[in-house]
């Protein structure tokens, strides 16, 4: 087999992590086989260990994807350059994500087995609600966004996104993720945003901003 080059490497892991996404998030991962792990790949046992060389180190590479995710779009949210509005995007984009990455079976099996990650992990949930907070916070007082709890928002995000990635909820509502996203992004920014802001968001690509996200989250 040909030698693969660390990028190639470190980009095939991220692509092959992210497969396992909804079996972590639904079923957890403590009860989850190498072989298990492989199948769910699409890749045989020895192939897999050309990438990873340890269950814990999938589970590594998926909390990390998580973390520098979030750590990456803080940067942005914080950039008081960019507009409100486009910054409300990338919040709700953060939320979606967090909403597929952070079940609570989860974090309970990484607290459980990984405890230095489950701290890791944590910790930058910690600053990633301290950012969001502020963030609101300013948009309020700079006269952008109406004047809401932002702990009352950061947890309805929690609670309805977490229904809406839920597969079973999408087919007994009939509904793509897609357009579950779609329908709750619209209600979200309505709710957020005054409406003079808002009229300034009418030639917004909010189809290409929602492809954008499903294609980083790869489901």
């Amino acid at each position: 087999m040909r030698k693969i080059a660390p990028n190639e490497r470190q980009k095939m892991r991220k692509a092959y992590v992210k497969k396992l996404i909804h079996v972590i998030r639904t079923q957890g991962f403590l009860s989850l086989t190498i072989q298990d792990i492989a199948n769910t790949m699409n890749l045989s046992r020895a192939s897999l260990y050309n990438y990873f060389s340890s269950k814990e180190d999938v589970i590594m590479e998926l909390t990390n994807i998580c973390i520098d995710y979030i750590n990456e779009a803080g940067h942005t949210i914080s950039n008081e350059e960019l507009s409100y509005p486009l910054r409300f995007q990338k919040v709700f984009e953060q939320a979606v994500f967090s909403a597929v990455y952070s079940s609570d079976i989860y974090l309970s099996e990484l607290k459980r087995s990984c405890p230095h990650l489950y701290e890791k992990k944590m910790q930058s949930r910690k600053e990633q609600l301290s950012t969001i907070h502020t963030f609101y916070q300013k948009g309020m007082r700079d006269g952008v966004f109406n004047k809401l709890n932002p702990s009352i928002l950061i947890i309805q995000d929690e609670t309805v996104l977490g229904k809406l990635v839920n597969t079973s909820f999408l087919i007994d509502e009939d509904l793509s993720l897609k357009q579950a996203l779609f329908d709750y992004y619209m209600a979200k920014k309505t709710q957020i945003i005054k409406p003079q802001y808002l009229n300034n968001m009418i030639n917004e690509d909010i189809h290409g901003m929602m492809d954008c996200i499903l294609e980083k989250l790869a489901i």
